[in-house]
């Protein structure tokens, strides 16, 4: 029997499945180059921006010198963007900020109503006390 190749197109493909691939595709770090909120984040960039793209190669980092209060953005796979203000921070809280950042997968934040959301439907249907037989049913 030959083997044969797997059709384009049958497949559905889900991140995880085969290789995952992170939601972030790019930190940009914005800070001022003389105000005091940006003391932390120039020394957070000196000390680990070289650390932190080399763990992270998936990931383009960018580095803008701009007036004003130092942040951090973003840039996700689903076209969004979540901005992180870190004035006055100390370095290792901002490495907590970074990490918040690269993780996230860039959805909005929303209540979870139900514990599990999946895609797909569960074999067995939604359980219900009413769909028990009469003969397994508790007699009094």
């Amino acid at each position: 029997m030959p083997i044969q190749a797997v059709r384009r197109g049958i497949s559905v493909v889900r991140n995880g499945v085969g290789a995952f691939v992170l939601p972030c595709k790019k930190l940009t770090f914005r800070y001022c180059n003389w105000g005091g909120s940006s003391v932390g984040m120039r020394k957070y960039l000196h000390e680990n921006l070289q650390m932190l793209s080399a763990a992270n190669p998936g990931i383009e980092m960018e580095v803008q010198v701009k007036k004003g209060h130092p942040i951090i953005t973003g840039d996700y796979m689903n076209g969004r963007q979540k901005v992180i203000c870190v004035r006055n921070m100390k370095p290792h809280l901002i490495e907590q900020k970074v990490k918040i950042l690269r993780d996230a997968s860039g959805q909005k934040l929303r209540r979870m109503k139900h514990p599990v959301y999946s895609i797909n439907q569960g074999p067995r249907g939604i359980w219900s006390p009413f769909h028990v037989l009469e003969q397994y049913r508790y007699k009094v």
